[in-house]
């Protein structure tokens, strides 16, 4: 019996002691919050919301390598025929294992992420939090519709998924768009956005502007055109935007936050911030190849560590000289007398420049003040995410399809205006595409119009079948390197296929048709 009650005491004895053990190392970890705990003052809120910003700039570059190298804009070069990979893209002889369909795919849906946690977490009791809300619900916005312009069946993510919900399947068209415009109308009404104070004014924040803008090119893209004036109208009506007078300066850092520009990414280069500038890399690509160019004493003003993957085509140049367009003409493409003329020529250490018809993008030229050498010739220059003139032409798409032909005339005028181009009395579709071909030219416009128009499969059919080499002493000849098999292909190219990874993993997804 004794044994029984000292059995007792040590069992007794045992659980006490390991429950006080239990209780001791119960202890919160310092310095660690949760998702529910971390989301609660302002400063949380701008810390949240500031990762869409963030995540946002890294889209930029992989979206401008995809939508102007699918365009007829502009070819991919480099130092030889097979450099750069991105000559794939301009030859339509990529597949889904491409770098930059994968990068493109996955930063817009970090952004989706970023936008939705500010969603979920961040509460709706003070100003700032509401202006988070609001921005986060653009930011989400503008993300679906890159992804479903350029791939269609995205997923539908609309908050923060849980571990059982990560495989998801294809979203529906449909209701992808309602959750745009229910994200942009909620984000425009809701009164939470910044508005610029003048025309003179600028801020560097989501504003409520730039929302009904992205809504007006939303309803163009849906093909609902009187909700699309009606949001474009709201912006030109509000007197807060004008086009900018110099147009040759419009993507230089000369011409960062002028009148015209509705939303751009800020890069700014200091002691703070110099680790910023290294994924600001897109100056880098698009500036002239100058490993093989030669510079005179006049053009050290500008930089001579370009890549050149970017050059403009043939097709693009005679675009502006069938429309007797000069003046846009000579702010956009240089030919290469044009560039001699000023003092740049091919060096002579090279045979011949490859996929260059012999001219050279001025639009994006960089100055040599701007490069940051020790920074891998980085250049802090703004990032534009949507000028007023593209706003002014889905105006005029939009105004003339849904009946209004007087206010589309005024609208195109205005931008022809600008361009030195006497007005026109009456507009067409077709001239809507000439303009708008020639005012955004290499702004990542012209792919998803020609996809969306339906005309992707004429303009593009022959791409990349045929590639030219500039030569020093200005010839270009088309015979170096052909493919028959390269171009357009419909039932196949309208959409982007979904990166590969992406299908190895996710069992629910369903690949693009072609792919």
């Amino acid at each position: 019996m004794k044994a029984k009650y000292i059995l007792s005491s040590l069992l007794l004895a045992s659980c006490t002691f390991f429950s006080s053990c239990v209780d001791n190392l119960d202890i919160s970890q310092h310095g660690v919050s949760t998702f529910e705990s971390f989301y609660k003052t302002d400063a949380d809120a701008e810390e949240a919301i500031i990762a869409c910003y963030s995540n946002w700039k890294d889209t930029y570059a992989p979206a401008f390598w995809l939508k102007n190298l699918l365009s007829d804009d502009c070819y991919s070069a480099g130092e030889s025929w097979t450099a750069a990979s991105a000559q794939l893209l301009s030859t339509y002889t990529f597949d889904s294992d491409f770098s930059h369909i994968k990068t493109l795919y996955t930063n817009l849906y970090k952004v989706i992420y970023a936008a939705n946690i500010v969603l979920q977490y961040v509460g709706d009791d003070s100003v700032i939090k509401l202006r988070a809300r609001a921005e986060a619900k653009v930011f989400r916005a503008m993300s679906y519709i890159e992804l479903i312009s350029l791939w269609g069946t995205p997923p539908l993510v609309d908050h923060p998924l849980t571990p059982n919900e990560y495989s998801q399947a294809n979203g529906d068209t449909e209701a992808l768009w309602a959750l745009v415009n229910q994200d942009l109308t909620e984000a425009v009404n809701s009164g939470d956005l910044e508005e610029k104070t003048s025309l003179d004014d600028f801020t560097y924040r989501i504003t409520k502007q730039f929302a009904q803008a992205l809504l007006g090119k939303a309803y163009v893209f849906q093909k609902n055109y009187g909700a699309a004036a009606t949001a474009l109208d709201e912006v030109i009506n509000s007197g807060k935007y004008d086009l900018y007078s110099d147009y040759e300066n419009i993507q230089t850092t000369k011409g960062e936050a002028n009148c015209e520009s509705l939303f751009e990414s800020n890069y700014v280069y200091d002691a703070n911030n110099a680790t910023g500038i290294m994924s600001n890399m897109i100056w880098v690509y698009v500036h002239w190849r100058g490993d093989m160019l030669a510079f005179n004493e006049p053009t050290q003003i500008y930089s001579h560590g370009g890549w050149g993957f970017f050059n403009p085509t043939k097709e693009s140049y005679d675009a502006f000289v069938e429309m007797g367009d000069t003046y846009r003409l000579n702010a956009s493409i240089k030919t290469y007398q044009q560039m001699e003329s000023t003092g740049i020529s091919l060096s002579d250490a090279i045979a011949y420049m490859p996929d260059n018809a012999g001219y050279f993008s001025w639009k994006y030229r960089v100055y040599e003040a701007d490069v940051i050498n020790y920074y891998w010739l980085r250049c802090p220059n703004n990032t534009r995410a949507m000028r007023y003139a593209e706003v002014l032409l889905l105006a005029v798409e939009a105004s003339l399809q849904s009946g209004n032909a007087s206010k589309a005339v005024d609208y195109v005028n205005k931008v022809r205006n600008r361009a030195q181009l006497p007005a026109l009395g009456s507009v067409s579709m077709d001239d809507i595409k000439k303009e708008k071909r020639l005012e955004l030219w290499m702004e990542g416009c012209r792919y998803q119009d020609l996809i969306r128009w339906g005309d992707a499969a004429t303009v593009l059919a022959k791409r990349g079948q045929e590639r030219p080499a500039l030569y020093k002493d200005g010839r270009v000849s088309w015979n170096e390197q052909k493919n028959a098999s390269a171009g357009f292909k419909s039932g196949k190219h309208e959409l982007l296929p979904f990166p590969a990874t992406e299908m190895n993993v996710n069992k629910n997804m369903t690949q693009n048709p072609g792919w």
